[in-house]
């Protein structure tokens, strides 16, 4: 990412002076979010075009900041540390906030952690076990998708008994979080060179969702009423 970023600053960094059409000066900061912003919407496209979305109205592009962020973390870092400087350039480029009230590193929910000036992901051995990750707030604002994911993951691993139903009380965006889970399980994060080592327990879990996405989701949302009338319907088709 850093190489692509450092090209895409190459005819920035030609001029003495660079200027919007109406005369302003274009700040340098502002061109590096830019750059970034690029860089990793490119990324993203990549990403969507993996997992067979090139042409549907739903794409990764299309999730919220956090989850992108995420994803995108997972992708350019995997499970690496970032120095704090790193991390910031990174946030430029997605939009998100590292620190603050309402950042990522914010409260008991914080998709990231930050210790002793490094960042890092927290998968979702450390966040799924809440019980209102995920679930709408009262408020209407929209919920991260990667806390949905988190939170299915860790009951799929933990209380499988429990997943239909918090499927049904969250709502998610199923086509989305699909496309999500599948960025995060695909062979284009996992990388040839890692070929040899053994999946993350995250990576292990999301090879085991999207393998079972059918019953574990498609079905589980379903009341018992219409599993029963989808059954039903199949049977009468092999019939």
């Amino acid at each position: 990412m850093v190489a692509c970023v450092g090209a895409g600053l190459r005819a920035f960094t030609k001029y003495p002076r660079v200027e919007y059409v109406n005369g302003e000066v274009v700040p340098v900061e502002r061109f590096l979010a830019d750059v970034e912003t690029v860089v990793l919407e490119s990324i993203l496209a990549r990403l969507s075009k993996e997992v067979g979305t090139n042409g549907a109205s739903c794409t990764l592009e299309g999730v919220d900041p956090a989850t992108r962020f995420y994803v995108l973390w997972r992708y350019t870092y995997k499970a690496a540390e970032l120095d704090a400087g790193e991390a910031i350039i990174f946030a430029n480029g997605t939009h998100v906030e590292l620190d603050g009230q309402h950042s990522l590193t914010a409260g008991a929910r914080a998709v990231l952690e930050k210790k002793k000036g490094k960042y890092r992901l927290r998968d979702f051995t450390e966040r799924g076990e809440d019980e209102e990750m995920g679930m709408p707030g009262e408020d209407g604002q929209l919920v991260p998708l990667v806390d949905v994911l988190h939170r299915v993951l860790w009951l799929m691993e933990n209380k499988p008994g429990r997943l239909a139903t918090y499927l049904r009380e969250a709502r998610p965006n199923l086509e989305q979080l699909r496309l999500v889970a599948q960025a995060l399980a695909g062979p284009v994060l996992k990388g040839s060179e890692l070929a040899d080592v053994s999946p993350s327990a995250e990576q292990a879990a999301l090879a085991k969702l999207t393998a079972n996405w059918r019953s574990l989701v498609e079905e589980g949302v379903l009341s018992v009423p219409e599993r029963k009338a989808r059954k039903a319907g199949q049977e009468r088709f092999d019939y």
